[in-house]
C-alpha cells in the first residue's frame, strides 16, 4: 500500500501531533507500508524525507477547497491512500481519504489560534474522507454528536507509548542540578494554553503549601497563548524538553501532574506511567477509557481536589509504588505497532469505500 502522509507537523517543533505523526510513519513503514511523507507549508525545519509544496497552509486550504488543487497524491508521485493527520484533508486526486480528529478543542472557548479556520476546514474534511481516524471513544461520540457522522465511517486508533519512556533511566542528580531542579519534586508537561489548567496546578500548588514541605514544581513544555508563569522558590518552569532528556526527567519525577480539562487521548500521563512515576490526572472524557486505574483522578474543575490529590501522593510513599506499578501495566496496553494495525485498517476501508463510490 502506497500511503501519502500529511507530515506537516513534522515541521514544527514536537507537539502530541507532531509524535502521533512520527511514530505512525515508522510503524507503518516497519509494516510494509510505503510512506510518502509530504507538507504544505512555507517554514519549518529543513527535511529531505517530505516532499514540500512550498506555500502558506492557510493559501493551500482556500485553494483545496475552491480548486481541488495542489493535489498531494501529485506532490509525491500517486499514492492508494492521503492520510490527513492533524485535522485537515488535503486535495486528493485519484486517492482514497483518510483524516485523523484528534479532539474537538477547536469548538471549545478559549481556544487556539487559529481554531476559527478548523471549525469550517474540519466538517469539509470528514465529509470527503472515506474514513475519519479518532484516537478514542470519547471523542468518536463527540463527532457523531457534533457533526451527524455515520458511527461505521469512525474508526478509533488509540494512541502508542514509544519504548524510550519503558524503563527509563532517571536523570542524576548532578544532571537535574544542571536544570536547576532539586528533589524531590513534581513534575507537569504541557503547553500554557487555558485547556491544560496549568493556573488551577499552580493554585492548588499553593493551597496545599508543597514548598513549605520542601517540594518543587517543575514545568515543562513550549510556550503557548495563556498566562505566563514565573520562577519562585518553588515553582521552576523549564521550557520545552526534548526527546532525549523528557523519559529520564519522567522517571526522576516523585509524581506527574496533568491537570488538563480536555483531551481526545492524552499522551503524556501513559508516557511517565511507562516511567514509572506515579499520576495525578484530571478526569477529562477520555481519562478513564485511556488511564483505567493507572494513574490518580481528580476533578480538574476543583483547586481543592487537585491540592487534596497533590497531598496524598506528596505525603504516601505507598500509594505512590502503587500507582507506579498500576500505571507501568496500563501503558503497556499501548504500543504504536497496535496504532498502526488500526491504522491500515482504516486504509483499506477507505480504499474499498472510495472503489465502490467511483463503480457508481
Amino acid at each position: 500500500m502506497r500511503v501519502a502522509l500529511d507530515a506537516g507537523p513534522l515541521l514544527d517543533p514536537p507537539t502530541g501531533v507532531g509524535r502521533y505523526t512520527a511514530e505512525l510513519a515508522r510503524s507503518l513503514d516497519a509494516m510494509g507500508a510505503t510512506v510518502c511523507k509530504f507538507a504544505f507549508a512555507m517554514g519549518g525545519k529543513a527535511a529531505t524525507d517530505i516532499a514540500r509544496f512550498r506555500i502558506p497552509a492557510r493559501l493551500a486550504r482556500v485553494m483545496w477547497r475552491w480548486t481541488g488543487a495542489p493535489t498531494a497524491t501529485r506532490l509525491v508521485g500517486g499514492a492508494d491512500v492521503v492520510h490527513g493527520t492533524n485535522f485537515v484533508l488535503p486535495a486528493l486526486g485519484p486517492a482514497a481519504g483518510v483524516v485523523t480528529i484528534h479532539d474537538l478543542s477547536y469548538l471549545q472557548e478559549g481556544a487556539f489560534p487559529g481554531a476559527d479556520r478548523l471549525r469550517k476546514l474540519v466538517p469539509w474534511s470528514i465529509e470527503r474522507a472515506g474514513r475519519v481516524i479518532v484516537p478514542t471513544e470519547a471523542i468518536a461520540i463527540e463527532v457523531t454528536k457534533h457533526y451527524g457522522t455515520a458511527r461505521e465511517k469512525l474508526v478509533v486508533t488509540h494512541e502508542g507509548v514509544s519504548p524510550l519512556f519503558f524503563g527509563a533511566t532517571p536523570l542524576s542528580d548532578s544532571a537535574l542540578a544542571g536544570m536547576g531542579i532539586a528533589r524531590p519534586f513534581v513534575l507537569a508537561t504541557g503547553t500554557d494554553a487555558p485547556r491544560k489548567n496549568l493556573q488551577r496546578l499552580l493554585d492548588a500548588w499553593l493551597a496545599a503549601e508543597m514548598g513549605r514541605s520542601g517540594w518543587t514544581l517543575v514545568l515543562a513544555g513550549p510556550r503557548g497563548w495563556g498566562p505566563r508563569f514565573g520562577r519562585t522558590d518553588d515553582i521552576h518552569p523549564l521550557g520545552w524538553i526534548g526527546d532525549e532528556t523528557l523519559p529520564g526527567l519522567m522517571a526522576a519525577a516523585d509524581v506527574f501532574c496533568y491537570p488538563s480539562l480536555y483531551e481526545g487521548f492524552g499522551l503524556p500521563p501513559l508516557e511517565a506511567m511507562a516511567a514509572g512515576t506515579a499520576c495525578l490526572v484530571g478526569e477529562y472524557s477520555a481519562a478513564r477509557e485511556v488511564l483505567g486505574e493507572g494513574a490518580f483522578l481528580v476533578d480538574p474543575l476543583s483547586t481543592e481536589s487537585v491540592a487534596d490529590g497533590l497531598r496524598r501522593l506528596v505525603d504516601d510513599s505507598q500509594l505512590r509504588r502503587t500507582f507506579s506499578v498500576r500505571g507501568r501495566a496500563q501503558a503497556s496496553l499501548y504500543t504504536w505497532e497496535k496504532t498502526a494495525r488500526a491504522t491500515l485498517g482504516a486504509y483499506a476501508a477507505a480504499i474499498d469505500a472510495h472503489k465502490a463510490s467511483a463503480a457508481q
